[in-house]
Protein backbone atom coordinates (compact mmCIF):
# COMPACT_ATOMS: atom_id res chain seq x y z
CA UNK A 1 0.00 0.00 0.00
CA UNK A 2 3.08 2.15 1.29
CA UNK A 3 4.37 2.03 -2.10
CA UNK A 4 0.96 2.46 -4.37
CA UNK A 5 0.86 5.56 -2.37
CA UNK A 6 4.39 6.76 -3.12
CA UNK A 7 4.38 6.01 -6.82
CA UNK A 8 0.64 7.48 -6.83
CA UNK A 9 2.46 10.83 -5.63
CA UNK A 10 5.05 10.51 -7.89
CA UNK A 11 2.73 10.39 -10.98
CA UNK A 12 0.79 13.61 -9.41
CA UNK A 13 3.89 15.48 -9.25
CA UNK A 14 5.46 14.62 -12.80
CA UNK A 15 1.80 15.33 -14.05
CA UNK A 16 1.71 18.44 -12.44
CA UNK A 17 5.31 19.28 -13.42
CA UNK A 18 4.44 18.93 -17.43
CA UNK A 19 0.85 20.87 -16.78
CA UNK A 20 3.16 23.71 -15.42
CA UNK A 21 5.65 24.03 -18.36
CA UNK A 22 2.54 23.95 -20.87
CA UNK A 23 1.72 27.79 -21.91
CA UNK A 24 -1.77 29.20 -20.94
CA UNK A 25 -3.11 32.45 -22.51
CA UNK A 26 -4.21 34.93 -20.69
CA UNK A 27 -5.88 38.29 -21.46
CA UNK A 28 -5.73 41.59 -18.96
CA UNK A 29 -7.97 44.04 -19.88
CA UNK A 30 -9.46 47.33 -18.01
CA UNK A 31 -9.91 50.81 -18.13
CA UNK A 32 -6.22 53.39 -17.83
CA UNK A 33 -4.79 53.38 -14.46
CA UNK A 34 -5.93 50.61 -13.01
CA UNK A 35 -2.70 48.90 -13.02
CA UNK A 36 -2.40 46.65 -15.76
CA UNK A 37 0.96 47.46 -16.49
CA UNK A 38 1.70 47.21 -12.78
CA UNK A 39 0.55 44.07 -12.82
CA UNK A 40 2.72 42.84 -15.95
CA UNK A 41 5.35 44.22 -14.67
CA UNK A 42 5.17 42.52 -11.05
CA UNK A 43 4.83 39.07 -12.66
CA UNK A 44 8.02 39.84 -14.93
CA UNK A 45 10.22 40.93 -11.98
CA UNK A 46 9.25 40.40 -8.52
CA UNK A 47 9.22 43.54 -5.76
CA UNK A 48 7.37 47.12 -5.08
CA UNK A 49 6.79 48.30 -8.37
CA UNK A 50 7.38 52.08 -8.73
CA UNK A 51 4.42 54.45 -9.56
CA UNK A 52 3.85 54.90 -13.16
CA UNK A 53 3.41 58.77 -14.55
CA UNK A 54 0.24 60.00 -17.03
CA UNK A 55 2.83 59.99 -19.14
CA UNK A 56 4.03 56.92 -19.07
CA UNK A 57 0.56 55.05 -19.65
CA UNK A 58 0.38 52.60 -22.47
CA UNK A 59 -0.05 53.22 -25.79
CA UNK A 60 0.13 51.41 -29.40
CA UNK A 61 1.14 52.92 -32.55
CA UNK A 62 -0.88 52.08 -35.70
CA UNK A 63 0.14 49.78 -39.05
CA UNK A 64 -0.57 50.97 -42.01
CA UNK A 65 -4.08 49.38 -41.86
CA UNK A 66 -4.56 52.12 -39.10
CA UNK A 67 -5.33 48.83 -36.61
CA UNK A 68 -3.41 49.09 -33.46
CA UNK A 69 -0.15 47.31 -32.95
CA UNK A 70 -0.31 45.12 -29.62
CA UNK A 71 3.46 44.53 -27.58
CA UNK A 72 4.70 41.02 -28.66
CA UNK A 73 3.12 38.44 -26.05
CA UNK A 74 5.94 37.58 -22.83
CA UNK A 75 5.49 34.55 -20.88
CA UNK A 76 5.36 34.48 -17.01
CA UNK A 77 5.76 31.96 -14.16
CA UNK A 78 2.65 32.50 -11.91
CA UNK A 79 2.95 29.98 -8.44
CA UNK A 80 0.66 29.42 -5.63
CA UNK A 81 0.77 26.80 -2.60
CA UNK A 82 3.43 24.73 -4.45
CA UNK A 83 1.98 24.64 -7.93
CA UNK A 84 3.40 26.06 -10.82
CA UNK A 85 1.73 27.71 -14.15
CA UNK A 86 3.22 29.29 -16.94
CA UNK A 87 0.84 31.88 -18.70
CA UNK A 88 1.27 34.51 -21.37
CA UNK A 89 -0.18 37.58 -22.09
CA UNK A 90 0.45 41.21 -23.31
CA UNK A 91 0.55 44.49 -21.47
CA UNK A 92 -2.65 46.65 -23.82
CA UNK A 93 -3.69 50.00 -22.80
CA UNK A 94 -6.59 50.79 -21.52
CA UNK A 95 -7.54 53.54 -23.37
CA UNK A 96 -11.33 53.68 -24.97
CA UNK A 97 -9.58 53.59 -28.24
CA UNK A 98 -7.94 50.35 -27.47
CA UNK A 99 -10.68 48.65 -26.56
CA UNK A 100 -11.41 47.02 -29.90
CA UNK A 101 -7.77 45.87 -29.66
CA UNK A 102 -9.01 43.38 -26.08
CA UNK A 103 -10.75 41.83 -28.08
CA UNK A 104 -8.70 40.86 -31.42
CA UNK A 105 -5.54 40.08 -29.65
CA UNK A 106 -7.77 37.47 -26.83
CA UNK A 107 -9.42 35.94 -30.45
CA UNK A 108 -6.43 35.74 -32.38
CA UNK A 109 -4.53 34.27 -29.43
CA UNK A 110 -7.47 31.89 -28.34
CA UNK A 111 -7.07 33.55 -24.88
CA UNK A 112 -9.52 32.03 -22.80
CA UNK A 113 -8.54 33.10 -19.82
CA UNK A 114 -9.71 36.90 -19.07
CA UNK A 115 -8.51 38.88 -16.45
CA UNK A 116 -10.48 41.78 -15.72
CA UNK A 117 -8.66 44.65 -13.85
CA UNK A 118 -10.25 47.03 -12.12
CA UNK A 119 -9.66 49.77 -9.17
CA UNK A 120 -12.04 51.91 -6.57
CA UNK A 121 -12.16 55.13 -8.02
CA UNK A 122 -16.07 54.56 -8.37
CA UNK A 123 -16.30 54.43 -5.02
CA UNK A 124 -14.12 57.61 -4.68
CA UNK A 125 -15.86 59.09 -7.22
CA UNK A 126 -19.55 58.18 -8.08
CA UNK A 127 -19.57 60.34 -11.74
CA UNK A 128 -16.88 57.78 -12.55
CA UNK A 129 -17.31 55.09 -14.69
CA UNK A 130 -14.41 54.36 -16.25
CA UNK A 131 -14.28 50.59 -14.87
CA UNK A 132 -17.72 50.02 -15.52
CA UNK A 133 -17.38 51.44 -19.19
CA UNK A 134 -14.70 48.94 -20.05
CA UNK A 135 -16.18 45.89 -18.60
CA UNK A 136 -19.44 46.68 -20.08
CA UNK A 137 -17.80 47.04 -23.24
CA UNK A 138 -16.30 43.50 -23.21
CA UNK A 139 -19.82 41.67 -21.91
CA UNK A 140 -21.71 43.86 -24.91
CA UNK A 141 -19.39 42.50 -27.35
CA UNK A 142 -19.70 39.13 -25.90
CA UNK A 143 -23.14 39.55 -26.27
CA UNK A 144 -23.49 41.06 -30.13
CA UNK A 145 -20.55 39.03 -31.16
CA UNK A 146 -18.78 42.28 -32.21
CA UNK A 147 -16.34 41.53 -34.53
CA UNK A 148 -13.24 43.85 -33.92
CA UNK A 149 -10.86 44.86 -35.92
CA UNK A 150 -7.55 43.40 -36.85
CA UNK A 151 -8.40 39.81 -36.55
CA UNK A 152 -5.79 37.70 -38.27
CA UNK A 153 -6.95 35.32 -40.51
CA UNK A 154 -6.96 32.08 -37.83
CA UNK A 155 -8.63 34.89 -35.38
CA UNK A 156 -11.10 35.64 -38.20
CA UNK A 157 -12.10 32.44 -38.61
CA UNK A 158 -12.62 31.27 -35.06
CA UNK A 159 -14.48 35.04 -33.95
CA UNK A 160 -18.20 33.82 -34.65
CA UNK A 161 -17.82 30.65 -32.39
CA UNK A 162 -14.90 32.33 -29.75
CA UNK A 163 -15.95 33.19 -26.14
CA UNK A 164 -14.10 33.21 -23.06
CA UNK A 165 -13.92 29.95 -20.60
CA UNK A 166 -13.61 31.78 -17.61
CA UNK A 167 -13.50 35.31 -16.90
CA UNK A 168 -11.77 37.09 -13.29
CA UNK A 169 -12.49 39.83 -11.75
CA UNK A 170 -9.77 41.46 -9.87
CA UNK A 171 -10.30 44.50 -7.66
CA UNK A 172 -6.29 45.80 -7.46
CA UNK A 173 -5.05 48.60 -5.46
CA UNK A 174 -6.32 46.69 -1.81
CA UNK A 175 -3.19 48.31 -0.69
CA UNK A 176 -5.26 51.66 -1.13
CA UNK A 177 -9.28 50.60 -0.13
CA UNK A 178 -9.03 47.47 1.76
CA UNK A 179 -9.68 48.05 5.81
CA UNK A 180 -8.76 45.17 8.22
CA UNK A 181 -12.10 44.38 8.51
CA UNK A 182 -12.63 44.14 4.42
CA UNK A 183 -9.77 41.36 5.02
CA UNK A 184 -11.65 39.25 7.60
CA UNK A 185 -13.74 39.00 4.63
CA UNK A 186 -11.30 38.19 2.26
CA UNK A 187 -9.72 35.52 4.20
CA UNK A 188 -12.88 34.19 4.76
CA UNK A 189 -13.21 33.50 1.31
CA UNK A 190 -16.13 36.38 0.52
CA UNK A 191 -14.49 39.03 -1.06
CA UNK A 192 -17.06 38.77 -3.60
CA UNK A 193 -19.49 40.58 -1.18
CA UNK A 194 -17.92 43.56 -1.04
CA UNK A 195 -19.20 46.73 -1.86
CA UNK A 196 -16.07 47.61 -5.07
CA UNK A 197 -17.69 44.82 -7.18
CA UNK A 198 -21.33 46.07 -6.52
CA UNK A 199 -21.68 48.59 -9.56
CA UNK A 200 -20.56 45.36 -11.88
CA UNK A 201 -23.11 42.75 -10.76
CA UNK A 202 -25.30 43.18 -14.21
CA UNK A 203 -22.61 42.60 -16.41
CA UNK A 204 -20.95 39.46 -14.03
CA UNK A 205 -24.48 38.14 -14.54
CA UNK A 206 -24.91 38.22 -17.73
CA UNK A 207 -21.38 36.69 -18.03
CA UNK A 208 -23.16 33.85 -16.47
CA UNK A 209 -25.97 33.93 -18.39
CA UNK A 210 -23.57 33.79 -21.05
CA UNK A 211 -22.76 30.02 -19.37
CA UNK A 212 -19.09 32.08 -18.49
CA UNK A 213 -17.92 31.29 -15.22
CA UNK A 214 -16.99 34.50 -13.13
CA UNK A 215 -13.97 34.33 -10.41
CA UNK A 216 -13.87 37.94 -8.15
CA UNK A 217 -10.82 38.78 -5.76
CA UNK A 218 -8.54 41.20 -4.44
CA UNK A 219 -4.46 42.12 -4.99
CA UNK A 220 -2.46 44.76 -4.64
CA UNK A 221 -0.19 44.43 -7.88
CA UNK A 222 1.85 47.21 -6.81
CA UNK A 223 3.17 45.69 -3.31
CA UNK A 224 2.76 41.82 -4.79
CA UNK A 225 -0.04 41.04 -2.42
CA UNK A 226 -2.09 38.28 -3.43
CA UNK A 227 -0.45 38.40 -6.95
CA UNK A 228 0.62 34.83 -7.51
CA UNK A 229 -2.50 33.57 -5.89
CA UNK A 230 -5.36 35.56 -7.20
CA UNK A 231 -4.10 34.46 -10.70
CA UNK A 232 -3.40 31.10 -10.07
CA UNK A 233 -6.99 30.34 -8.52
CA UNK A 234 -8.37 31.98 -10.81
CA UNK A 235 -7.19 29.80 -13.57
CA UNK A 236 -8.62 26.92 -11.86
CA UNK A 237 -12.27 27.95 -11.94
Amino acid sequence: MAAEIIIAHGIWRLSSTLASLVPVQISVIGATGTGKTTLDRQLTTRGEVRMFSDAERTHHRKNWLGNFVPPVATKKRVKSEGLARTVVSRDLGGHDEYRTLWLADMINRDSKNVFVVLDHRHILDRNNVDNQAALSFFVEALKKKRRPRGLTFRGWLRWKSWYPRRVIVIANKADEWMSDEDHETWKKGFIARHGIFDVFRQDLFRLQEMDIPVYMDAMSARYSWNVQDALYKGLTI
